[in-house]
């Protein structure tokens, strides 16, 4: 029977890039600035690592679609190296799949990476597979705001909420997220806002506004994973950080097909059939 991973893996090492419009730097910069910070913090010699996953979700700007980019930007020997992606959730797979390796006792120590490099592309919002160096035909003329804004309409429709209600509820998010960016050095945008300032916004799609839609950075992370024993042995001054769980559970699609019920019209009836009728008053065609 599965006993689940509380407190089986601990983490040692954490890194992080500054978030925003990195034109000073490739996806191999980023990914080696959040990498030596993460090591630094863990203590170790990266020959300690004995397997990694690097988890991108738009390979094709300027990462490529295997690990090979993060064994060779961050010259680690000769290990186990899996890329992951499940779009907005790429950068927990890549921690999932390091915790597991862990918890499962198959490695000592791992490493969990995420980058992305998106503002290369030479336009707004996030790259599209329909322009550029990428494929076409998938997700045809979708954009994110544009499908999260069918979420939050069938939302507000499901549940009886009034545009303005819903409106304002999504503002408090927004100013809540920029409040905590005030408070870090690495954010993207820092800049505190009101929930007026949201609700005065230009829209994107409706019903999501200017500052309801997430910001497109550069950016990487890194976490460095053991179990709590090697942890206490390499720290042993230090309060020991362990993972108590990761869930992952990706929608069947139900959400996006949600349709108001309407009443459906009665049976047509002798009413509807005189209604239909021609009228007296006008000839009918010969």
């Amino acid at each position: 029977m599965a006993t689940g991973i509380r407190d089986k893996v601990a983490i040692i090492g954490m890194g992080c890039t500054r978030f925003g419009e990195r034109w000073d730097a490739g996806a191999d910069d980023l990914m080696l600035e959040a990498f030596n910070e993460a090591v630094a913090d863990a203590g170790i010699d990266t020959k300690q690592i004995e397997a990694a996953w690097l988890g991108v979700c738009l390979e094709e700007n300027n990462v490529g679609k295997t690990a090979g980019p993060l064994s060779q930007a961050l010259r680690l020997p000769r290990i186990a190296a899996t890329r992951v992606e499940n779009a907005c959730a790429t950068g927990t797979e890549a921690l999932r799949g390091a915790a597991y390796a862990v918890a499962s006792g198959a490695y000592d120590i791992v490493l969990a990476l995420g980058v992305e490099k998106l503002k290369d592309a030479g336009y707004g919002g996030l790259p599209s597979r329909t322009r550029g160096v990428s494929n076409d035909l998938w997700l045809p003329n979708a954009t994110a705001p544009g499908a999260f804004a069918q979420l939050a309409s069938a939302y507000g429709a499901k549940h009886g909420i009034a545009r303005g209600d819903l409106k304002r509820a999504m503002a408090r998010i927004s100013v809540k997220s920029h409040a905590n960016a005030t408070l870090n050095k690495k954010a993207h945008l820092r800049n505190r806002i009101t929930e007026e300032d949201v609700l005065k916004a230009m829209l994107i799609a409706e019903p999501l506004g200017l500052f309801d839609c997430s910001g497109v950075s550069d950016g990487s992370a890194c976490a460095i994973l053991t179990t709590p024993e090697i942890a206490r042995t390499l720290h042993p001054d230090r309060e020991l950080v362990t993972i108590k769980a990761l869930e992952l559970a990706v929608s069947n699609g139900e959400e996006a097909g949600y349709q108001q019920k309407v009443a459906r019209p009665t049976t047509c009836s002798t009413a509807c059939s005189t209604s239909m009728a021609p009228s007296p008053s006008r000839p009918t065609a010969a």
